[in-house]
């Protein structure tokens, strides 16, 4: 039922909220974000973990990145403030010799670029 539903995300965005302020692992952390957006597809309140999705991408391995760029674009959209923080990840991952890092921060870019954004980059 609808209200079984509500209770097992309350308990699930709960847990969430723990995992991120506890767990240091990337894979955990990758795994909650994973747990994040799906929550977020089914139209649960997600605002919890847009930090999380900075974090996520200012990491070095490209597991992370990804799941961090994934984030970012569907929890996000060009008018949230938190963006600005974004800025000098993109601008590092854009100069990266990872042709596959590059390719995530245009993707990226295509997806939550604004004005203030592009004048920036």
């Amino acid at each position: 039922t609808a209200a079984e539903e509500r209770a097992v995300v309350a308990k699930e965005s709960a847990a969430l909220r723990t995992s991120f302020k506890n767990e240091n692992s990337g894979q955990k952390r990758v795994s909650s974000m994973a747990k994040l957006m799906f929550l977020h597809m089914l139209g649960y309140p997600t605002h919890f973990g847009q930090m999380e999705c900075v974090k996520l991408i200012a990491g070095s391995a490209y597991g992370e990145k990804r799941m961090g760029y994934l984030g970012l674009m569907s929890l996000l959209d060009e008018t949230q403030e938190i963006l600005t923080l974004v800025t000098n990840t993109l601008q590092h991952d854009l100069k990266s010799k990872n042709q596959y890092t590059v390719g995530l921060a245009l993707c990226a870019l295509g997806n939550l670029c604004s004005e203030e954004m592009a004048r920036d980059l």
